[in-house]
């Protein structure tokens, strides 16, 4: 095989069945009509009043009443806190300013204005603490007389998890203090370096990029060379900006361990566990799998790559590398494919997908000052909003895949109630990883053999980015953790070190690691969400499973389905459980794993030089 396969010209993707016609695709958030007008406009002000008028009256309503012990009172009391979490006023002026602020950096005003309507609603939702504390302070076998009382059936999750959670919880003023501290001791910190990388630039081939910008086109380069000299431009200017998040990583962790501390948990990750209505034995079962099986497996990987590129490492910018080349992909042509497998999945699928392309609720296209990365964005009452930084290429196509799948999850669990139309994080990059699997799959399937290989590479790199990757990151935040509470901090350099020797663990002798790529945990946003970047790999095993039994019954869609519209109505475990995952079982990551490790021997047997 040479060193470099190429395919023919273009991706020939065929759509399996006639699409609906598709009005006109705005690439860019609609705020005006979906929020408010202008920054000034009346209703944002409207709003903020409404809330706190709303709050008010519950508080009023609500404070001096025993309703904790009764379950017909209960039961009313509840209802008027599913509504007021509900509310969509309450959430819609942080929304816009938020968005705002990340499709430009540089929104001073739009900072500001977060600020002040934080500092304000966080007074109003003050008033409120009291409900949640009251219930907490129960006895079990008063808790376990609520929890079976038929007319409380529909709140029963929400008190099982409140119930769970009280055992932490701790004074109302206590609490009072931890809410007044969060901008300071972790928001403030953690935009500050946000803004500082989205307002960095480098100058590269005479054009000028903003760090977010050269991070999302540093693997669209093809010349290894450029790729090179970008990633030393990058890096010097990580350098220089982790002398801040030397700063910000030490008072944020200092802060989140003291809380932790004072709320009895007892590992780094154990509130996480909690938050995510997953348990702490299902994380570290995942960790222990991925590595070891999934280390040693994206070792061997990188390790054939280097092979096929004719060198003994591979330049850390090389990872990604394909070894041919498969045309690029427009947006029009992602939109396309994905609204193809969608539809094909479930015709409401497609509908959703459609809707958000005409209504202005995906951001596409990078531009100067606007933050690096994709997400997506849903809350009560609100339009569910995607945001992405496209580029024209196979990696930019998963990524719309993999937010759609956000979206839809978001649009199928908005059918619950307002206490259970959210998802727990887990389920949530289950969801997204799924779609993104399947329309990998889908293109796949209309692969010719060149194609399959190149297809059969990229979905491999994927995965490791995805499952081993994200681990090693886990990894790295944990001896973060660990190394401040028991040194008393971390210099820029340490953490270099710290990053350095993670990535060196998954990527193995056939990638060259050297000093300053430890650097990139400067502009890894993920280190800075309290070990969330478990559940990407959580998700995408689990999402693996639920491919390939779709694949071989296609009725399974009606399992996947229920899977979406459970929501946030029940436990990780659970709500697996009911589509047949048991995901308490240890060996269920092994297995899962089992189907990364057959698609890399596939193409080591297909790409080996005889």
């Amino acid at each position: 095989m040479s060193k470099k396969m190429k395919t023919k010209k273009g991706f020939n993707y065929q759509a399996s069945s006639d699409l609906p016609k598709l009005g006109k695709i705005k690439t860019e958030w609609d705020l005006k009509k979906l929020y408010y007008k202008s920054d000034k406009d009346p209703e944002i002000e409207n709003d903020t009043k409404a809330t706190e008028l709303a709050y008010d009256s519950f508080a009023k309503k609500w404070r001096d009443t025993k309703f904790a012990n009764n379950p017909s009172l209960l039961a009313k009391a509840l209802t008027d806190y599913e509504k007021l979490s509900g509310m969509p006023e309450a959430s819609r002026p942080g929304r816009y300013f938020g968005f705002k602020s990340v499709l430009n950096a540089k929104d001073e005003k739009a900072e500001k204005q977060i600020s002040l309507l934080s500092q304000r609603l966080r007074k109003t939702s003050d008033k409120t603490v009291f409900f949640t504390l009251n219930l907490g302070k129960l006895t079990k076998p008063e808790q376990d007389k609520l929890l079976a009382s038929p007319v409380l059936a529909h709140f029963r999750y929400f008190l099982e998890r409140l119930f769970l959670g009280a055992k932490h919880h701790l004074s109302e003023k206590e609490e009072k203090i931890i809410k007044l501290k969060s901008p300071q001791a972790y928001d403030r910190w953690v935009s500050a370096t946000e803004k500082i990388i989205s307002n960095r630039t480098v100058k590269f081939k005479g054009k000028t990029l903003h760090l977010p910008e050269a991070l999302e086109t540093l693997d669209s380069y093809k010349s290894a060379n450029d790729k090179k000299k970008l990633w030393t431009l990058i890096k010097v200017e990580m350098k220089q900006i982790g002398e801040v998040a030397e700063h910000e990583f030490n008072a944020i962790i200092t802060d989140a361990r003291s809380e932790e501390e004072l709320r009895g948990f007892e590992k780094p990750y154990s509130s996480t566990a909690l938050s995510y209505e997953d348990d702490e034995k299902s994380i570290e079962n995942l960790v222990s799998v991925v590595s070891n099986k999934g280390f040693k497996l994206s070792q061997k990987f990188y390790k054939h790559k280097a092979k096929l590129h004719g060198v003994k490492q591979l330049h850390y910018t090389q990872k990604y590398d394909a070894i041919g080349e498969l045309s690029s992909i427009s947006f029009e042509k992602a939109v396309e494919i994905c609204r193809d497998v969608f539809y094909g999945l479930k015709k409401e699928y497609g509908e959703i997908f459609d809707s958000m392309l005409t209504r202005g609720q995906i951001d596409v296209y990078p531009k100067a000052g606007k933050r690096g990365g994709a997400f997506m964005s849903d809350q009560t009452g609100h339009p569910v909003h995607v945001f992405l930084n496209h580029t024209p290429s196979f990696k930019s196509l998963e990524t719309l895949a993999h937010e759609m799948g956000h979206a839809i999850h978001a649009h199928r669990s908005a059918k619950q109630s307002p206490f259970y139309d959210g998802h727990s994080i887990t389920t949530a990059e289950t969801a997204s990883t799924l779609f993104e699997n399947l329309v990998f799959d889908a293109m796949l399937e209309q692969a010719d053999e060149k194609d399959k290989v190149l297809l059969l590479h990229d979905r491999i790199t994927r995965d490791i980015a995805t499952i081993q990757r994200q681990i090693a990151f886990f990894n790295c935040e944990l001896e973060i953790h660990n190394t401040i509470a028991k040194e008393g901090g971390m210099t820029n350099d340490e953490l270099r070190a710290c990053m350095q020797k993670n990535l060196k663990a998954y990527l193995g002798s056939g990638v060259e690691v050297v000093d300053d790529d430890g650097y990139s945990y400067v502009y890894i946003p993920h280190l800075r969400y309290g070990f969330y970047v478990y559940t990407y790999t959580f998700g995408m095993l689990m999402s693996t499973k639920m491919a390939e039994n779709y694949k071989k019954d296609k009725s399974y869609i009606e399992q996947i389905d229920k899977f979406l519209l459970a929501g946030e109505s029940d436990n990780v475990s659970n709500i697996f459980k009911q589509i047949g995952i048991d995901t308490g079982n240890k060996a269920i990551f092994s297995d899962a794993l089992n189907n990364h490790e057959s698609t890399i021997n596939e193409f080591i047997k297909l790409t080996k030089k005889k």
